[in-house]
Protein backbone atom coordinates (compact mmCIF):
# COMPACT_ATOMS: atom_id res chain seq x y z
CA UNK A 1 0.00 0.00 0.00
CA UNK A 2 3.00 2.57 0.65
CA UNK A 3 4.39 1.21 -2.46
CA UNK A 4 1.54 1.98 -4.52
CA UNK A 5 0.49 5.43 -2.66
CA UNK A 6 4.67 6.38 -3.09
CA UNK A 7 4.19 5.57 -7.13
CA UNK A 8 1.25 7.85 -7.48
CA UNK A 9 2.16 10.18 -6.33
CA UNK A 10 5.79 10.20 -8.03
CA UNK A 11 3.80 10.18 -11.31
CA UNK A 12 2.08 13.22 -10.28
CA UNK A 13 4.81 15.09 -9.53
CA UNK A 14 6.64 14.69 -12.43
CA UNK A 15 3.58 15.30 -14.62
CA UNK A 16 3.40 19.03 -13.00
CA UNK A 17 6.50 19.57 -13.20
CA UNK A 18 5.85 18.92 -17.09
CA UNK A 19 3.10 21.11 -17.20
CA UNK A 20 4.82 23.79 -15.62
CA UNK A 21 7.70 23.45 -17.71
CA UNK A 22 5.40 23.98 -21.10
CA UNK A 23 4.02 26.26 -19.42
CA UNK A 24 6.94 28.21 -19.00
CA UNK A 25 7.93 28.24 -22.17
CA UNK A 26 4.93 29.01 -24.10
CA UNK A 27 4.98 32.76 -22.00
CA UNK A 28 8.53 33.30 -22.41
CA UNK A 29 7.96 32.86 -26.56
CA UNK A 30 4.43 34.25 -26.59
CA UNK A 31 3.69 37.15 -28.81
CA UNK A 32 7.56 37.17 -30.56
CA UNK A 33 6.92 35.08 -33.39
CA UNK A 34 9.02 33.39 -36.16
CA UNK A 35 12.80 34.20 -35.40
CA UNK A 36 13.66 36.66 -37.97
CA UNK A 37 16.40 35.73 -40.53
CA UNK A 38 18.40 38.99 -42.41
CA UNK A 39 16.15 37.96 -45.50
CA UNK A 40 13.52 38.91 -42.90
CA UNK A 41 14.59 42.20 -41.86
CA UNK A 42 15.96 42.65 -45.57
CA UNK A 43 12.96 42.52 -46.61
CA UNK A 44 10.87 44.34 -43.86
CA UNK A 45 13.02 47.16 -44.41
CA UNK A 46 12.30 47.44 -48.31
CA UNK A 47 8.80 46.90 -47.66
CA UNK A 48 8.96 43.87 -49.55
CA UNK A 49 7.81 41.26 -46.90
CA UNK A 50 4.75 39.06 -47.25
CA UNK A 51 3.30 40.34 -44.01
CA UNK A 52 3.17 43.62 -45.65
CA UNK A 53 1.31 43.23 -48.50
CA UNK A 54 -1.69 40.83 -47.47
CA UNK A 55 -3.91 39.85 -49.97
CA UNK A 56 -1.33 40.07 -52.86
CA UNK A 57 -1.83 35.81 -53.19
CA UNK A 58 1.61 35.47 -54.29
CA UNK A 59 4.86 36.89 -53.14
CA UNK A 60 8.55 36.40 -54.43
CA UNK A 61 11.57 35.03 -52.68
CA UNK A 62 14.69 36.59 -53.31
CA UNK A 63 17.94 34.84 -54.83
CA UNK A 64 20.09 36.92 -52.59
CA UNK A 65 19.66 39.24 -49.29
CA UNK A 66 22.00 41.06 -47.53
CA UNK A 67 21.39 43.14 -43.98
CA UNK A 68 23.54 44.61 -42.73
CA UNK A 69 24.76 48.82 -40.98
CA UNK A 70 26.54 51.57 -42.20
CA UNK A 71 29.48 52.88 -40.87
CA UNK A 72 27.14 55.61 -39.00
CA UNK A 73 25.06 52.84 -37.70
CA UNK A 74 22.23 53.44 -40.74
CA UNK A 75 20.80 49.99 -41.35
CA UNK A 76 20.68 48.89 -44.77
CA UNK A 77 19.26 46.25 -46.82
CA UNK A 78 20.56 44.38 -50.39
CA UNK A 79 17.72 41.97 -52.38
CA UNK A 80 18.40 40.45 -55.54
CA UNK A 81 14.91 38.96 -57.45
CA UNK A 82 15.24 37.02 -60.31
CA UNK A 83 12.28 36.34 -62.75
CA UNK A 84 12.17 33.76 -64.91
CA UNK A 85 9.22 35.06 -66.64
CA UNK A 86 6.58 33.43 -68.59
CA UNK A 87 2.33 33.70 -68.36
CA UNK A 88 2.34 34.37 -64.66
CA UNK A 89 5.36 34.94 -63.48
CA UNK A 90 7.30 38.65 -64.63
CA UNK A 91 7.87 41.82 -64.20
CA UNK A 92 4.67 43.11 -64.65
CA UNK A 93 3.06 40.47 -61.85
CA UNK A 94 6.22 41.34 -59.23
CA UNK A 95 5.24 45.66 -59.92
CA UNK A 96 1.42 44.60 -58.80
CA UNK A 97 2.23 42.79 -56.09
CA UNK A 98 4.15 45.34 -54.20
CA UNK A 99 2.55 48.22 -55.69
CA UNK A 100 5.66 49.72 -57.46
CA UNK A 101 5.84 51.84 -60.46
CA UNK A 102 6.51 51.67 -64.28
CA UNK A 103 10.51 51.08 -65.00
CA UNK A 104 11.96 54.25 -66.03
CA UNK A 105 15.05 55.62 -67.32
CA UNK A 106 18.31 53.70 -67.50
CA UNK A 107 20.32 54.68 -63.78
CA UNK A 108 23.86 53.12 -62.45
CA UNK A 109 23.23 50.69 -59.79
CA UNK A 110 24.89 51.64 -56.53
CA UNK A 111 28.48 50.62 -56.04
CA UNK A 112 27.87 49.22 -52.64
CA UNK A 113 25.15 46.65 -53.97
CA UNK A 114 27.43 45.34 -56.64
CA UNK A 115 29.23 44.79 -53.89
CA UNK A 116 27.67 43.56 -51.32
CA UNK A 117 25.49 41.16 -53.69
CA UNK A 118 29.05 39.87 -55.39
CA UNK A 119 27.15 38.67 -58.34
CA UNK A 120 27.55 39.97 -61.80
CA UNK A 121 25.03 42.36 -61.87
CA UNK A 122 24.77 44.86 -64.54
CA UNK A 123 26.89 48.08 -64.74
CA UNK A 124 23.18 49.98 -65.15
CA UNK A 125 19.73 49.01 -64.68
CA UNK A 126 16.29 50.75 -65.34
CA UNK A 127 14.89 52.66 -62.21
CA UNK A 128 11.27 52.25 -60.86
CA UNK A 129 10.13 55.36 -60.21
CA UNK A 130 12.46 57.20 -62.64
CA UNK A 131 10.96 59.58 -65.14
CA UNK A 132 11.07 58.01 -68.73
CA UNK A 133 14.02 60.44 -70.92
CA UNK A 134 11.64 61.96 -73.68
CA UNK A 135 13.12 64.47 -76.27
CA UNK A 136 12.17 67.53 -75.66
CA UNK A 137 10.83 69.14 -78.83
CA UNK A 138 12.47 72.87 -79.54
CA UNK A 139 9.74 75.37 -79.40
CA UNK A 140 9.84 76.67 -83.05
CA UNK A 141 7.85 79.79 -83.57
CA UNK A 142 5.98 79.76 -86.81
CA UNK A 143 5.73 82.92 -88.58
CA UNK A 144 2.89 83.37 -90.59
CA UNK A 145 4.08 86.16 -92.90
CA UNK A 146 1.46 88.94 -93.23
CA UNK A 147 0.89 90.50 -96.86
CA UNK A 148 0.30 94.32 -96.04
CA UNK A 149 -2.12 95.63 -98.24
CA UNK A 150 -0.24 98.57 -100.80
CA UNK A 151 -2.50 101.93 -100.80
CA UNK A 152 -3.66 102.70 -104.77
CA UNK A 153 -4.01 106.38 -104.69
CA UNK A 154 -7.29 106.20 -106.81
CA UNK A 155 -6.77 108.12 -109.72
CA UNK A 156 -9.77 109.92 -110.98
CA UNK A 157 -10.48 109.29 -114.61
CA UNK A 158 -11.52 113.03 -115.70
CA UNK A 159 -13.70 113.13 -118.89
CA UNK A 160 -12.49 115.82 -120.95
CA UNK A 161 -15.11 118.89 -121.15
CA UNK A 162 -16.48 119.22 -124.80
CA UNK A 163 -15.58 122.76 -125.91
CA UNK A 164 -17.49 123.72 -128.82
CA UNK A 165 -15.60 125.37 -131.28
CA UNK A 166 -17.26 128.58 -132.85
CA UNK A 167 -18.35 128.91 -135.90
CA UNK A 168 -17.45 132.59 -137.45
CA UNK A 169 -20.58 134.04 -138.84
CA UNK A 170 -19.03 134.92 -142.01
CA UNK A 171 -20.89 138.33 -143.67
CA UNK A 172 -19.93 139.01 -147.17
CA UNK A 173 -18.07 142.47 -147.33
CA UNK A 174 -19.38 144.81 -149.77
CA UNK A 175 -17.84 145.35 -152.77
CA UNK A 176 -18.32 148.61 -154.03
CA UNK A 177 -19.94 148.64 -157.67
CA UNK A 178 -17.41 150.48 -160.13
CA UNK A 179 -18.66 153.51 -161.30
CA UNK A 180 -21.19 153.64 -164.13
CA UNK A 181 -24.23 155.45 -165.55
CA UNK A 182 -27.23 155.19 -163.37
CA UNK A 183 -29.29 152.52 -163.85
CA UNK A 184 -32.70 152.87 -163.73
CA UNK A 185 -33.59 149.59 -162.49
CA UNK A 186 -34.18 149.00 -159.07
CA UNK A 187 -30.78 148.80 -156.93
CA UNK A 188 -29.42 145.77 -155.72
CA UNK A 189 -29.75 145.27 -152.21
CA UNK A 190 -27.35 143.29 -150.90
CA UNK A 191 -28.42 141.79 -147.82
CA UNK A 192 -26.17 140.46 -145.71
CA UNK A 193 -28.08 137.10 -144.78
CA UNK A 194 -26.48 136.18 -141.52
CA UNK A 195 -26.53 132.18 -140.79
CA UNK A 196 -27.72 131.44 -137.72
CA UNK A 197 -25.32 129.51 -135.97
CA UNK A 198 -26.74 126.39 -134.21
CA UNK A 199 -26.48 127.06 -130.36
CA UNK A 200 -23.47 125.00 -128.97
CA UNK A 201 -24.72 121.86 -127.17
CA UNK A 202 -24.09 121.71 -123.24
CA UNK A 203 -20.66 121.22 -121.94
CA UNK A 204 -20.88 117.41 -120.40
CA UNK A 205 -20.22 118.05 -116.53
CA UNK A 206 -17.00 117.70 -115.32
CA UNK A 207 -16.56 114.42 -113.36
CA UNK A 208 -15.66 114.42 -109.56
CA UNK A 209 -13.13 111.91 -109.04
CA UNK A 210 -14.84 109.44 -105.95
CA UNK A 211 -11.97 109.50 -103.38
CA UNK A 212 -10.90 105.85 -102.62
CA UNK A 213 -11.02 104.73 -99.13
CA UNK A 214 -7.29 103.36 -98.42
CA UNK A 215 -7.51 100.20 -96.73
CA UNK A 216 -5.75 100.22 -93.40
CA UNK A 217 -2.51 97.85 -92.95
CA UNK A 218 -3.18 94.95 -90.32
CA UNK A 219 -0.46 95.11 -87.83
CA UNK A 220 1.76 91.98 -87.74
CA UNK A 221 0.94 89.09 -85.26
CA UNK A 222 4.16 88.39 -82.87
CA UNK A 223 4.43 84.69 -82.45
CA UNK A 224 3.53 83.30 -78.64
CA UNK A 225 6.33 80.83 -78.10
CA UNK A 226 4.96 78.87 -75.31
CA UNK A 227 7.77 76.75 -73.02
CA UNK A 228 7.91 73.56 -72.87
CA UNK A 229 7.58 72.41 -69.56
CA UNK A 230 10.76 70.19 -68.46
CA UNK A 231 10.45 67.25 -66.47
CA UNK A 232 11.17 67.38 -62.61
CA UNK A 233 13.06 64.39 -61.86
CA UNK A 234 12.15 62.38 -58.78
CA UNK A 235 13.37 63.05 -55.07
CA UNK A 236 16.09 60.92 -53.63
CA UNK A 237 14.08 57.92 -51.81
CA UNK A 238 15.01 55.55 -49.23
CA UNK A 239 14.31 52.82 -51.73
CA UNK A 240 15.78 51.81 -55.18
CA UNK A 241 14.65 49.66 -57.44
CA UNK A 242 16.39 48.31 -60.29
CA UNK A 243 14.91 46.25 -63.48
CA UNK A 244 17.26 44.33 -65.40
CA UNK A 245 15.38 42.95 -68.08
CA UNK A 246 16.71 39.19 -69.97
CA UNK A 247 16.31 39.25 -73.47
CA UNK A 248 17.28 35.77 -73.36
CA UNK A 249 14.93 34.66 -71.48
CA UNK A 250 11.02 34.41 -71.29
CA UNK A 251 8.70 37.57 -71.75
CA UNK A 252 9.06 39.25 -68.11
CA UNK A 253 12.40 37.62 -67.47
CA UNK A 254 14.45 39.97 -65.48
CA UNK A 255 16.66 40.27 -62.08
CA UNK A 256 15.47 43.26 -59.74
CA UNK A 257 17.93 44.30 -57.10
CA UNK A 258 16.59 46.47 -54.45
CA UNK A 259 18.61 49.24 -52.15
CA UNK A 260 16.79 50.27 -48.74
CA UNK A 261 17.49 51.99 -45.95
CA UNK A 262 16.55 52.68 -42.51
Amino acid sequence: MLRRTVAIGLVIFVSVLAALAVRGVNALTIGRGAIETDRDRAELLAGLHPSQHPGAGRYYVPVGAVYTRTPDGLPVAYLHYRLSGGREVGVGDFLRTYDLAAPGALAPLPADLAEALGGDEPAEAHEVGAPVPTATPTATPTVTPTVKPSATAAVPTVSPSVSPSPTANAVPEETPAPESEPVLSEPAEHVAQASEAEPDPDPAPEETPTATPTPTPTPESTPTITPTPTPTPAPTLARRVYVAPDPAGLPGAADIYVRATG
